[in-house]
């Protein structure tokens, strides 16, 4: 779930102008939307990315920090999966701090241990970062692709160095080599967006083109909503997943 997160903010800090703003309209806290990684009954997990004076503020709080936290949006990305039927292959594609919901998601399934997610389908997570230094829980991640190889498996893109996902053929190709690509079909992969809102819209754009079911598509952005979707990446997706959906199904 999406929610509301506030930590007290300082009267001395050198802050932008708009959390100053949104610190005057709600008591002095500093507040924003962060979308839960894993809880538990008296704990929640959030992954963000130090770049403004407010998630330079959670970064720098000392254990007992108060903290304000409510609302529930969104559809977790476990719930948004299930709803739909007759799904054989689930990729998550994200960017940036988008990964920590989707750790949780596949944590959920491989290792919360319930009758439910005994069949529940293969998952393959393709997660991207612009430097190296950036990618987290890579161990984690490793072992868990380690102990579970006929249900998960992920690769991280570092957009510095082979350019983002969408960038090339190439990379786009890496969504369709895995044993399990070749295994599902166009109308049975479901596919969960993440992260950058020019990534999401122009991955959305390309999965539709293709003739992704929409229900077999669900999304959540982060920033850059508004960002102008690119028509010859849109192409490039489609025709990648249309190549990698033929290709699986010449395989079989």
């Amino acid at each position: 779930h999406v929610l509301a997160l506030e930590i007290k903010g300082n009267d001395d800090d050198d802050i932008d102008s708009k959390t100053a703003d949104d610190m005057k309209n709600n008591r002095g806290w500093m507040r924003g939307p962060y979308t839960v990684s894993r809880s538990t009954e008296k704990s929640l997990d959030v992954l963000l990315k130090v770049v403004g004076d407010k998630s330079k503020r959670f970064a720098s709080a000392k254990p007992g920090t108060a903290l304000k936290f409510g609302g529930k949006f969104k559809v977790p990305i476990i719930e948004g999966i299930a709803n739909g039927e007759n799904v054989k292959r689930v990729v998550l594609l994200s960017t940036g701090v988008g990964v920590g919901p989707c750790i949780g998601a596949i944590e959920k399934v491989l290792l919360e241990g319930s009758e439910d997610f005994a069949n529940f389908p293969t998952v393959e997570l393709y997660a991207s970062y612009r430097t190296e230094r950036e990618i987290v829980y890579k161990d984690h991640l490793d072992t868990l692709q380690n102990e579970h190889p006929e249900r998960f498996l992920w690769k991280a893109i570092v957009s510095s160095e082979s350019g983002r996902i969408s960038s090339n053929e190439e990379n786009l190709n890496c969504l369709f080599s895995s044993a399990f690509a070749r295994d599902s079909s166009l109308h049975d992969t479901h596919y969960h967006l993440i992260g950058n809102g020019q990534m999401v819209n122009e991955f959305k754009a390309g999965l539709a083109k293709a003739g992704v079911p929409d229900d077999k598509v669900t999304t959540e952005m982060y920033f850059n909503h508004k960002a102008p979707v690119n028509d010859s990446v849109v192409d490039r997706i489609a025709n990648a997943v249309t190549a990698g959906c033929s290709e699986a199904v010449a395989s079989s």
